[in-house]
């Protein structure tokens, strides 16, 4: 009686626990045509599944520009598991609506060790734009060699992201999600720049959501802007600019737009196509007439004016952090009117910087792949 009655004690407490903490199985992906679709991601071309044979493990194989999107079923919480090995910077899409439009991390294996061995991105458009999310929330350090492999796991619920690579038991990276116009989509693989190599995927549904530490940000951006349509070419006088921008309040459909949680204007987020310049306004109310610092950053080329008056026209090119968008990297005086102040930004897309280097065409198509800024007064 007294193990018939432990039994039914621990046959109660597994139920008990089931309840809390629902089982799953993962499923393993077939490596087959019928479950994968690869295209070229430079001219957006259907092309053949690879599987190959790499150190060891039969392994989706993917070239330097391709992707592989899983035909089967789409994905909203869930844990993915997969070994990697890669030159450059292979990656994962998810919650993808289609190849325009996805959440995205991936690895740059040749940082291995660094704090940007790891990066998320959401994707508007096409756009990829690393220069504006990085360090220390959006970019992380992981221990991988090139062309070695190594285990990574994503595990995704609601608004939450956790990342563990090789044998880590605590996150690598750890962050909130910035899409916000997916909760679920398809899954796919990436590559970037140079071929890599997929082996042993797993996915499982996931039901129990899990919290992480909290993202502390005591900046006050401004948040709340509105921005003109695309603009082509680049100004080459004040009175060019002032043209430009009187045509742009009486013709252009202006959108109010307002800044994401991390305090960015990702300007591709709004343009099916991104790739010029936008002029974007904001209202800085003052009591008293005062002078403030203006602390920003910005990709490319940016022009700033207050109340008319233009104060800077200056072109993104430190090499120290690669063009990367970091809260207050630069600062100019405001002279504040007493009353509301317009301040105006013209600001220039990495399309042309993307044609100069000769950066791929993604999905066939030359675009913008970084546009944005970040700013806050300093009182």
């Amino acid at each position: 009686m007294r193990y018939k009655k432990l039994i039914q004690q621990a046959t109660c407490l597994l139920l008990f626990m089931t309840q809390l903490f629902p089982l799953v199985s993962a499923q393993t992906i077939p490596l087959t045509a019928e479950t994968w679709q690869v295209i070229d991601n430079e001219n957006n071309q259907q092309l053949d599944l690879q599987i190959a044979e790499y150190k060891g493990k039969t392994a989706v194989h993917l070239g330097r520009h391709e992707i592989a999107t899983l035909k089967t079923g789409e994905y909203e919480n869930f844990i993915l598991e997969m070994e990697v090995a890669g030159k450059a910077m292979p990656g994962i899409g998810f919650r993808a609506e289609d190849l325009w439009n996805y959440e995205f991390f991936y690895c740059r294996v040749f940082s291995g060790g660094k704090s940007d061995a790891l990066q998320y991105i959401p994707v508007y458009n096409g756009a990829h734009p690393w220069q504006l999310y990085n360090e220390p929330v959006d970019e992380a350090p992981a221990i991988f060699q090139p062309e070695e492999w190594f285990r990574v796991k994503l595990e995704v619920y609601g608004q939450l992201m956790r990342v563990y690579v090789g044998d880590a038991i605590t996150p690598n990276l750890e962050l909130e999600l910035l899409h916000d116009k997916l909760t679920r989509g398809k899954v796919f693989l990436k590559t970037s720049f140079a071929e890599a190599y997929f082996s042993n995927i797993k996915i499982t549904e996931l039901d129990t959501p899990f919290s992480i530490k909290p993202i502390g940000n005591d900046q006050k951006y401004l948040t709340d802007w509105k921005i003109s349509e695309q603009i082509t070419g680049n100004p080459h006088s004040q009175r060019q600019y002032y043209q430009w921008l009187d045509q742009a309040k009486k013709e252009h459909q202006w959108q109010q737009i307002k800044t994401d949680k991390r305090g960015v204007v990702n300007l591709a987020k709004y343009f099916e196509h991104p790739r010029a310049a936008v002029f974007a306004e904001t209202t800085i109310p003052a009591s008293e007439e005062k002078t403030v610092n203006l602390a920003f950053d910005f990709t490319q080329v940016l022009l700033i004016a207050l109340n008319g008056e233009i104060l800077f026209h200056g072109r993104e090119l430190d090499t120290g952090n690669f063009m990367r968008v970091m809260t207050g990297e630069q600062t100019i005086p405001l002279s504040l009117d007493k009353g509301d102040n317009q301040l105006t930004f013209w600001i220039r897309s990495d399309d042309e910087w993307q044609e100069s280097v000769n950066n791929p065409a993604y999905l066939g198509r030359k675009q913008a792949m970084n546009w944005g800024f970040i700013a806050h007064l300093e009182e």
